[in-house]
């Protein structure tokens, strides 16, 4: 099972532009898109304490610049489901304080909050002490107070990953036959909406990963009706066609390199490409014809290079 704090990571990378859209509508005209993205996580770990960036919590710092040549910093949190914590606020304020005193960078910083427990869902940071009074307020964004409908009528592609998981807090989401029903209406809209294909890929490996079927069949069920919905020719799932094209650029790239190194290198190309994208270790297993122990092996050494 792919870590749901893992899933948000890679769907604010992938759809990062469409992020700001949705949170930041009021300032994207000042946004120069024009000169990209680019995203800041070794900065983001550097400046945290090791403790912490081992919590359950997906973290993002990337940098976009405006239109007039300024450079600005965006800080994104995105807390999971169940994961209570009384110092976030404070935690909040960490990150703002040694971004701009390490970089002298302005920060905006938003938090998803994933869960129901509204006790831990705070939107500022507070200390008063002898009359001296801190306040850094952040901009929160709490799941359970919008609805599917809500999410979806935005038609933003971040908004239709914001409705997947609101789908996921409810009563429900734990019954296959109700979640196969979610799902398969989601992929109708996206569809629908006139989407890139690797927009839309994006999007079915989040909403195909983030609530799981308990029963096997109903994953095959819901991945033969997604093939009929696309009219796919291709005897796998959407899922799985993505890995086989990334393994086959891969495998073009392998064999420049040499036949031994190649196929060695694809392997480990693959595996990466597949976990960010939050595929199941068996699956990828499956795909780069490792075993799971391999697998589980080069997913290690990744995030131990992350950290490095």
């Amino acid at each position: 099972m792919i870590r749901r704090d893992i899933l948000w990571k890679g769907i604010i990378e992938d759809l990062a532009e469409d992020f700001l859209h949705f949170f930041f509508s009021k300032y994207i005209d000042r946004i120069d898109f024009s000169r990209g993205l680019e995203f800041l996580d070794k900065d983001l770990e550097r400046i945290m304490p090791e403790a912490d960036t081992k919590r359950r919590h997906a973290d993002k710092l990337f940098k976009a610049w405006l239109k007039d040549g300024q450079e600005q910093w965006f800080l994104v949190h995105v807390e999971v489901q169940g994961y209570p914590d009384d110092q976030f606020a404070y935690r909040m304020f960490q990150y703002y304080y040694r971004i701009l005193d390490r970089y002298n960078k302005p920060v905006t910083a938003v938090v998803i909050y994933t869960d129901t427990n509204r006790a831990y869902h705070a939107t500022a940071y507070r200390t008063n002490f002898l009359g001296t009074e801190q306040i850094y307020r952040f901009q929160s964004f709490i799941l359970i107070d919008h609805t599917a409908e809500e999410l979806r009528a935005s038609g933003n592609p971040f908004g239709f990953a914001l409705e997947a998981a609101r789908n996921a807090l409810d009563p429900g989401s734990k019954d296959d036959q109700q979640l196969l029903v979610s799902k398969l209406d989601m992929m109708r809209h996206l569809l629908s909406c006139g989407l890139s294909k690797a927009k839309i890929r994006r999007l079915y490996n989040f909403i195909n990963t983030y609530v799981s079927f308990q029963n096997l069949e109903n994953k095959l069920k819901f991945e033969e009706e997604v093939r009929k919905i696309t009219k796919s020719r291709e005897p796998m799932g959407i899922e799985e066609a993505i890995l086989k094209e990334v393994r086959e650029q891969s495998l073009e790239q392998g064999i420049e390199q040499g036949i031994d190194q190649g196929i060695e290198q694809n392997q480990r190309t693959v595996t990466v490409r597949s976990y960010k994208k939050g595929m199941p270790v068996t699956d990828i297993a499956d795909i780069t014809g490792l075993t799971v122990e391999e697998v589980e092996q080069i997913i290690a050494a990744y995030e131990a290079e992350k950290q490095a």
